[in-house]
């Protein structure tokens, strides 16, 4: 982890007091240092009564070494020293009724710099220390989501909307949860009841827009008994449709296709094969590593791959339809077995009857007329 990038995010978060070295109350160093010890020496449930009975030593002097002594810890690598001292921080302030979030502000640094264990570390302590702390609830979920814990932050979510707290937003968060899940009218009366909250919510407008459309294109509507659906929603590119049960999985397929966008191809391999570590069946994982190998010039692992794919997509997939046309083709252009050939034709056509408004299609199947 770059120091100096840690060192200077931190410094962003906490405030220019970290910028040059403000006068403190020298007389009141030593008895601070005196008090710090003797919190550091016990078990930290007593912490906050130590800090009670010193009250009239936690000034301005007292924070300001707090986040020195927080920016030395971090730029000198000893991360539990500063997670130590932010708890200390944060307990002070809420004595003292100056309120502080320092042990937040390091979650959002390490998220930034993508060490979620830290991060998840720093914000579960908060959490239990302030059960009733919404920011730092709302905050967690958001944090589990993103790293692809979709089971334990959906509750989160739920019951901050029951207290009232970011109900749109929460309700949003849920709905997106739900989609993964294959739970369609729940999340359409989500994204509804965030609206209705927040008219303006361009997000929340934007997916239930295209799930609106998915359901009138719909020629099976499941029951609410009944898990699972043949909805034609998971072409949607939009809203994050899960054909696995894995959500890590899903998470780390997402990051792979991301990658590749970005044209790491080394990177998105990586991240396929993690998912597919986690959930052997994940479609969109095992599309991506086909689209990898392709590109690698691995055409019998392209091929391999997008086959497993294909078994997962229940309602069929244009897109992969095409990418297996293609592998066909270019394996008859290297070995002119005419079987390929046909292979490619079969795949091209029916990617046209999933999407007869692919972009690519038609003129793959002219090419392809060419050469029989």
């Amino acid at each position: 982890m770059n120091k100096y990038l840690q060192s200077l995010t931190l410094t962003a978060l906490l405030g220019t007091s970290l910028l040059v070295s403000c006068p403190v109350q020298a007389a009141d160093e030593a008895s601070q240092v005196l008090m710090l010890r003797r919190v550091f020496s016990a078990p930290v449930e007593y912490w906050p009564d130590i800090l009670k009975k010193s009250t009239h030593l936690i000034d301005k002097s007292f924070f300001e070494r707090v986040e020195q002594r927080m920016k030395w810890s971090i730029d000198n690598g000893q991360i539990e020293d500063a997670m130590r001292f932010a708890y200390v921080g944060d307990l002070a302030g809420n004595i003292v009724d100056r309120k502080k979030n320092y042990r937040m502000q390091m979650s959002q640094l390490f998220r930034k710099l993508g060490n979620f264990s830290l991060a998840i570390d720093l914000i579960n302590n908060v959490c239990v220390f302030e059960p009733d702390n919404k920011e730092a609830l709302f905050y967690k979920a958001s944090l589990l989501q993103d790293s692809g814990d979709n089971v334990d932050s959906y509750p989160i979510y739920k019951q901050l909307a029951q207290d009232n707290y970011k109900r749109s937003e929460c309700y949003y968060r849920m709905a997106l949860l739900e989609l993964q899940r294959d739970e369609i009218e729940e999340a359409r009366d989500h994204l509804r009841e965030c609206l209705k909250l927040d008219s303006k919510h361009a997000l929340a407008r934007k997916s239930l827009d295209q799930l609106e459309r998915a359901l009138a294109k719909a020629t099976f509507i499941p029951k609410d008994d009944i898990q699972g659906s043949g909805l034609p929603i998971a072409n949607l590119k939009d809203v994050p449709i899960s054909t696995s049960d894995s959500s890590k999985a899903l998470s780390l397929a997402h990051q792979g296709d991301s990658a590749l966008k970005e044209g790491s191809i080394t990177q998105a391999q990586e991240f396929y094969e993690q998912s597919l570590a986690l959930d052997k069946n994940s479609a969109p994982a095992l599309m991506g590593s086909g689209i990898v190998s392709y590109r690698q010039g691995d055409l019998e692992g392209a091929i391999r791959n997008f086959q497993a794919a294909s078994q997962k997509f229940t309602t069929g997939n244009a897109d992969l339809e095409h990418y297996l046309g293609c592998c066909y083709e270019l394996r008859y252009d290297l070995k002119k077995d005419k079987s390929d050939l046909e292979k490619a034709q079969k795949h091209f056509e029916k990617c046209q009857e999933l999407n007869p408004q692919h972009e690519l299609v038609e003129w793959d199947l002219k090419r392809i007329y060419k050469k029989d």
